[in-house]
């Protein structure tokens, strides 16, 4: 029978660490050997780690919190980590540097905490040297161990491996400083990934969006920077999945949309002034000009309300719902970063994010040879399905179809984004004038270089039209429309 509680422990963690809001821990089965105890986004505790004691089980809590509250303590972090782990690798492997990202990590931590207090350096040595006291460690393991000897200056087992001393140059430096934390993650990968595996590193990367459960929803804000498959794996590191329509959510984020807002101008009544023959006779207040004086005397006894004029709040206005056209065609070249496709959808992306932040409903074609069209909805995971298709065929505009979705939203702003090497636009271009008639057509011609003159003019009278020299302004361009139409300025004005 146990004479203390693990609640208890728990309350006296949080507490030297300042009240982290982490939830509390919860009874589980037994966890395989070396692994944290992790299990549906929060730690579990088993029988066999209550065994080892009050001591031991509050250096473990400490060292979890200390992940989270420190390193890598966000999703991005650990991220970055990933992805400086899978360039440290000559062969990348998601598992590896899973695995490695958690050593760092873990040497971070420790470091930290062993600096922090006495209490706190026995603590992080329990834990270490009752890892050197297995029968069963690896060479990882004890290159770790007799590194960590040197660096800490403590008695744990040492080892001649010339490994401990490139591990010593990495972290010479020391581990407070962030920005030296991706260059020492890849040189640790590099240096100890012969040695994989361990039983150190095993277990899902911590941090504090894994711990909550809300991992799935976390953006990396430096997505913008890596391909579809250094994203892709970098999630997998972190034990999630990411996939194109991720990909352009996570990156849209960076992107800011500034509302300017116009304010009205009106006019309202003040303090009474004299009215005289040149004014209307409507003007005239005749009761209170009576009040005044028997006799009614042109601009002595008469009378009329002034009025001034100032900035009032902005009217309120209708929200117009949102029809993208998006271009998919062969010409557009493909998901990549930097091409049409990409630069295009990423627009559309932050387009319908902010249109239905406002309220707006949201409609969706994606066309090349064929379409795909999602009808008015207010769900955007159903509208980034679709934007996010490509058919890389020819480009048949659907004209027929953005006329029915028009004039199911008279009034609304349709966002129409292609290369313009239409093949089909005067079969078309009845239902597409009809669909420029009952909303506002706004279209972004890229690929100036080798447009097609005679379908630019021709889509030049159905709206206002953006040409397209550099490929880099078109996010910025169609930010830029949506701002002004949802903030009560007039998205087709020129000025």
């Amino acid at each position: 029978m146990m004479s203390w509680k693990w609640t208890d422990v728990w309350h006296r963690s949080r507490e030297s660490w300042h009240w982290p809001l982490l939830p509390p821990p919860r009874p589980g089965p037994s966890q395989n050997a070396g692994e944290f105890p992790f299990q549906n986004y929060c730690i579990t505790i088993d029988e066999k780690t209550l065994a080892l004691g009050p001591v031991y089980l509050e250096n473990l809590f400490d060292h979890l919190i200390v992940h989270y509250i420190f390193c890598p303590r966000s999703l991005e972090e650990a991220g970055l980590l990933a992805l400086a782990a899978l360039k440290g690798l000559v062969q990348p492997d998601i598992s590896r540097a899973r695995c490695l990202v958690n050593i760092f990590t873990d040497i971070v931590v420790d470091s930290f905490r062993l600096e922090r207090s006495p209490d706190d350096e026995k603590k992080v040595l329990l834990g270490w040297k009752r890892l050197a006291e297995q029968a069963d460690l690896m060479p990882l393991d004890k290159v770790i161990l007799g590194f960590l000897r040197d660096y800490w200056g403590t008695a744990l087992p040492s080892c001649s491996r010339p490994e401990v001393d490139l591990l010593g140059r990495v972290f010479s430096p020391g581990i407070r400083e962030r920005s030296l934390w991706q260059r020492q993650c890849r040189q640790t990968a590099k240096i100890l990934e012969p040695f994989l595996p361990g039983i150190l590193g095993r277990g899902q990367i911590r941090c504090l969006e894994i711990l909550n459960g809300n991992a799935n929803n976390a953006p990396l804000n430096y997505a913008a920077g890596l391909d579809l498959r250094q994203y892709e794996e970098v999630l997998a590191v972190l034990g999630l999945k990411g996939d194109l329509q991720r990909w352009y959510r996570d990156q849209s984020y960076c992107i800011e949309i500034r509302e300017t807002p116009r304010s009205r101008r009106e006019s309202y009544p003040s303090a009474p002034v004299k009215w005289r023959l040149t004014d209307p006779c409507s003007e005239l207040d005749y009761a209170y000009s009576q009040s005044l004086a028997p006799r009614l005397i042109p601009g002595v006894t008469t009378y009329k309300r002034g009025k001034e004029t100032g900035r009032l709040a902005p009217a309120g206005a209708n929200v117009p719902d949102l029809l993208v056209v998006l271009d998919s065609s062969r010409s557009m070249e493909g998901p990549k970063i930097g091409t049409k496709t990409h630069k295009a959808t990423l627009a559309a992306f932050k387009a319908c994010w902010f249109a239905h932040s406002k309220g707006a409903e949201i409609a969706a074609i994606n066309f090349s040879e064929k379409y795909l069209a999602l009808p008015w909805t207010r769900d955007l995971n159903a509208v980034e399905d679709v934007l996010v298709e490509f058919f890389s065929t020819r480009t048949h505009i659907p004209g027929k179809a953005i006329r029915e979705f028009a004039e199911q939203r008279p009034g609304c702003l349709i966002l129409c984004i292609t290369d313009t090497h239409i093949q089909n636009l005067y079969q078309e271009w009845d239902d597409i004038k009809k669909a420029s008639e009952a909303g506002n057509f706004v279209l972004f011609c890229i690929d100036q270089a080798y447009k097609d003159k005679h379908v630019e003019e021709a889509l030049a009278s159905l709206g206002h039209v953006y040409y397209i020299n550099r490929l880099e302004d078109l996010v910025s361009l169609v930010v830029d429309v949506t701002g002004r139409a949802y903030s009560g300025e007039s998205f087709i004005s020129s000025q």
